[in-house]
């Protein structure tokens, strides 16, 4: 599109099978470019490619929220159909797991349990808008929540998301993060995104990975087949957002909270923490955590 001409690409920052998201300069603006890795014409796996980067232009277009990454339209790169998409400097994933070197050591960086909850609410107001356009995500997992450098989230990925009904039984997502129903290719609805959501509501409050000692498929079988759930140990401070995790991933779809309940519920159990101390981590470190050019985006 004309309004993309002055777009330059600076450098390829992720890599996926079917796409290439590279940093770019759109006329100073910072932005990021998902590029179709090969011509569509060319081959029926690139055809497909190029018509799921289609269906996902469709829905990322009619988003807008604080908690989405901003969709700023598509153009084409390098003779490759591409979205330009919002800049951010890096994932949660890497924000919740990646060691910071000091000298010959490497730790996680400290991270405030205020920053914790707020970045666990602020997701699920992001999953919240999403059900309330009638929108299924199918892949919450800490990967495809990037960050500004704020530390506010922004839902991103949504190559394979689709909309409420008809029956879905496509075993879709991501192992560690997939509901039991849509494991063992039962029917499911908009309620198998809360029970990711549990999971990595879990993941943010304990920064570990959800099953850790398991491979994928043993996390799958575990999840489906044996009704197992990573272990709640919370500091006493996080302590009263265990009942939401549970609670978003019970085996039941029905008797799962709507993401619009747990945004209610995470509201106030947030007022009720103690007032932050000045001391309290913030964005402020995002940049020394994750170095220019290892973002990970959509």
């Amino acid at each position: 599109m004309p309004q993309f001409d002055s777009l330059r690409l600076i450098r390829q920052v992720a890599e996926g099978s079917m796409s290439a998201v590279w940093e770019g300069d759109w006329g100073g603006a910072h932005v990021a470019v998902k590029i179709l890795k090969a011509e569509p014409r060319s081959s029926a796996g690139a055809k497909e490619a190029a018509a799921a980067l289609l269906r996902e232009v469709k829905i990322w277009s009619n988003l807008r929220h604080p908690a989405v990454c901003n969709f700023m339209g598509t153009c084409v790169q390098r003779g490759l159909p591409a979205i330009v998409l919002e800049y951010l400097p890096g994932s949660l994933h890497d924000l919740l797991h990646k060691p910071s070197s000091a000298g010959k050591h490497t730790k996680l960086r400290p991270l405030s349990e205020r920053v914790q909850v707020q970045i666990g609410r602020e997701i699920a107001t992001g999953v919240a808008y999403l059900h309330s356009k009638q929108l299924i995500h199918r892949d919450i997992k800490a990967a495809n929540v990037l960050l500004d450098e704020h530390l506010h989230v922004k839902l991103t990925d949504f190559g394979i998301s689709t909309g409420f009904g008809p029956e879905h039984t496509a075993e879709t997502g991501t192992y560690r993060y997939m509901a039991p129903e849509v494991i063992r290719h039962q029917q499911y609805d908009h309620k198998c995104d809360v029970y990711s959501y549990g999971v990595l509501l879990w993941e943010v409050l304990h920064r570990q990975v959800p099953f850790r000692t398991h491979t994928p498929l043993q996390a799958a079988y575990a999840v489906a087949m044996e009704r197992e759930r990573p272990q709640v140990t919370l500091k006493a401070l996080l302590a009263p957002f265990a009942s939401v995790i549970v609670a978003c991933w019970d085996e039941s779809p029905i008797r799962r909270p709507d993401a619009a309940q747990v945004v209610e519920l995470l509201t106030k159990l947030e007022a009720g923490m103690p007032a932050p101390t000045p001391q309290s981590s913030s964005g402020s470190f995002l940049h020394s955590l994750i170095k220019k050019g290892d973002a990970a985006q959509g």
